[in-house]
């Protein structure tokens, strides 16, 4: 079974249990799809895009309960970042989880060589 993760910050966790579903972040919002990364991404993820929060939610989703839907493509925008990247194209329903996590900056913060060396 393969899993996808949502990274977010704890408004945006807050907002969603208050809904019901992901409303997207300013970059979803912005790119029309909900940005999710797989295990080997999630240190990248974080390093390149929450390197200001200390507290985040880290949300798990069963690729399968999530559908067609759920779409491998390049990474958007393209960087220097590779692989497939899951994207989601429709409303993320918290029902879908299948755990989560708060987690919190730690003290150690691995070199971007490192980091995109996990990605290959």
């Amino acid at each position: 079974m393969q899993y996808v993760y949502k990274v977010c910050s704890t408004k945006e966790w807050a907002d969603a249990t208050e809904v019901g579903f992901f409303l997207g972040s300013e970059v979803d919002i912005n790119d029309g799809f909900i940005h999710l990364s797989t295990a080997r991404q999630l240190a990248g993820t974080l390093y390149y895009f929450f390197e200001k929060h200390e507290n985040l939610i880290l949300i798990q989703f069963r690729s399968d309960d999530l559908g067609t839907n759920l779409v491998f493509e390049e990474p958007y925008p393209k960087d220097k970042r590779k692989g497939l990247f899951p994207h989601f194209y429709s409303q993320l329903k918290i029902e879908k989880i299948s755990n989560f996590w708060e987690i919190q900056r730690g003290a150690f913060i691995l070199p971007e060589e490192v980091i995109l060396e996990q990605e290959n």
